[in-house]
């Protein structure tokens, strides 16, 4: 009989810790065309160290923000079915207080688009996620702050992150979850091991775990149709090993709350020589999306813009 209450209570606890029974991911990645961007200036900025991306759809303005002193660009995009033609700057500004003056030491990383394919021109609102001193900020296109959004809970407090330099990366709207963000690497006052990732939101988490290689931290993500997560993972520890990008697809939808979420890698790249840093994720239409690397300001790396499907 106690024999068979320690295995009750064995396959109980195993339950709470495997990952939530959900579908298998619906969709294939495909890599379909890369442009590299030429160094450029515009508005007496310097286009570099791109961090986010966002598609605005009816005004058809790829807009980018850079974690280098709170950049933020206007750019045309011009694709030929799945193939990038040309990818031309428009604006650039620095990111501005209520007031107009600038907004100084801002660690501008993740980056959505509000009311972008609403078929109405003029009410695009942009929500930037920062690290340093970590927030959520509503901006408008030309880069004016409007407000500061509320975090959830569990993010407010600094002392939970693991450094200045490692907090929010990413955000995206959810229709049904407002909000979802999630911090670089996971919070110290986390429950579950480092090795998963929680992401967040004003109505609940979700854990999933994260890519298997050291140093695995989330640099963006993006809401799909199906209301799941595609999350953009960077790994690297140093250089005498490899700089590993995973683009990963987490079954929120399907995830019972206190369980781990199913997590499927659609694309795993791997490079001792290539250190392209992507960091910047977008959906552009239809089956496209669109993600850019960070050129760390310097000759070894470049902005390099990929374009892929999920079919």
């Amino acid at each position: 009989m106690r024999l068979s209450v320690q295995l009750v209570a064995l396959w109980l606890i195993l339950l709470s810790v495997l990952p939530s029974l959900g579908v298998a991911a619906p969709y294939q990645l495909k890599f379909r065309s890369s442009y590299t961007l030429p160094q450029a200036i515009i508005n007496d900025i310097k286009i570099m160290e791109l961090s986010g991306l966002a598609w605005d759809e009816d005004e058809q303005i790829l807009y980018a923000i850079s974690d280098r002193g709170g950049r933020l660009f206007h750019l045309k995009l011009q694709l030929a079915g799945n193939e990038i033609q040309d990818i031309q700057p428009l604006y650039a500004t620095l990111l501005k207080k209520t007031n107009g003056k600038r907004l100084k030491h801002i660690d501008a990383e993740g980056l959505t688009v509000l009311n972008a394919n609403n078929g109405k021109h003029g009410d695009t609102e942009l929500v930037i996620a920062t690290e340093g001193e970590v927030q959520l900020l509503r901006f408008t296109p030309d880069g004016i702050l409007k407000s500061k959004l509320p975090l959830p809970k569990d993010l407010r407090d600094l002392a939970a992150y693991h450094g200045y330099n490692q907090a929010l990366e990413s955000v995206d709207y959810h229709p049904r979850f407002g909000f979802i963000t999630a911090p670089e690497f996971p919070l110290k006052t986390q429950i579950e091991p480092a090795s998963f990732h929680t992401l967040y939101s004003q109505k609940r988490n979700w854990v999933f775990p994260s890519h298997p290689v050291n140093n695995s931290g989330i640099s963006a993500l993006e809401v799909l149709p199906d209301g799941n997560i595609l999350v953009l993972e960077r790994a690297w520890s140093g250089v005498f090993n490899p700089l590993t990008i995973s683009l990963r697809y987490v079954d929120i939808m399907g995830c019972v709350p206190q369980h781990i979420c199913t997590v499927d890698d659609l694309k795993v790249t791997s490079n001792y020589l290539v250190v392209d840093n992507f960091e910047g994720l977008t959906h552009i239409q239809g089956k496209q999306y669109l993600m850019v690397s960070d050129d760390g300001d310097n000759s070894f790396q470049r902005t390099q813009f990929i374009l892929f499907t999920l079919e």
